[in-house]
């Protein structure tokens, strides 16, 4: 009997365009998790954070990139988020070793990633969301869950005027016709 192997469907489809001079293009990871930080266990997962991923585990609303590129960011006082770009894999050991101290919940399929960069990316998000995202309010590695049109977002400042956008891929058309839009009428 023929052996299937499953393919990892992205939300986008490795969606890329450029818009009013924005560059607009699918983040594309191939695991996104979901840590909770169990009650009365914060200093346990500070270490197993450190240990599983080669880096001080993020405050709140702050983001962390470790050598091999896996982006940890925190939204919540008990909840973080970890992702690994296509680029990199977690080693089979990081995720046992995370379920040491923490809840984990795989999110990979749940969620989609757009990355939106240029000179007028603030001018093009100011019209669809309602954080102030001046450089000395939201800085680089800042990270915070919000609304954009009508959609749970969560934002994440890579660079000055560079940003990672994640929404949940049921709502993929809407969000990426909403970034679209505004981007045209800037």
């Amino acid at each position: 009997m023929a052996r299937q192997a499953l393919k990892i469907e992205k939300p986008l489809d490795g969606y890329s365009k450029i818009i009013n001079e924005l560059k607009i293009e699918e983040y594309q990871f191939d695991n996104l998790i979901s840590l909770a930080i169990p009650l009365n266990s914060q200093r346990k997962c500070r270490l197993n954070f450190k240990k599983s991923l080669g880096t001080s585990m993020p405050n709140i609303e702050k983001s962390i990139i470790n050598k091999s590129g896996v982006l940890g960011f925190r939204i919540g006082l008990d909840s973080l988020f970890v992702c690994s770009s296509t680029n990199f894999s977690f080693s089979r050991k990081t995720v046992p070793l995370l379920k040491q101290a923490f809840y984990i919940t795989d999110q990979t399929g749940g969620w989609c990633g757009i990355r939106v960069e240029g000179e007028k990316v603030i001018k093009m998000l100011e019209r669809i969301c309602p954080l102030n995202l001046s450089i000395k309010v939201f800085a680089i590695g800042d990270v915070k869950r919000t609304i954009m049109d009508h959609l749970n977002v969560i934002i994440f400042r890579e660079k000055e005027k560079k940003f990672i956008l994640f929404s949940p891929s049921s709502s993929t058309g809407s969000f990426i016709k909403s970034i679209e839009t505004s981007s045209r009428n800037i």
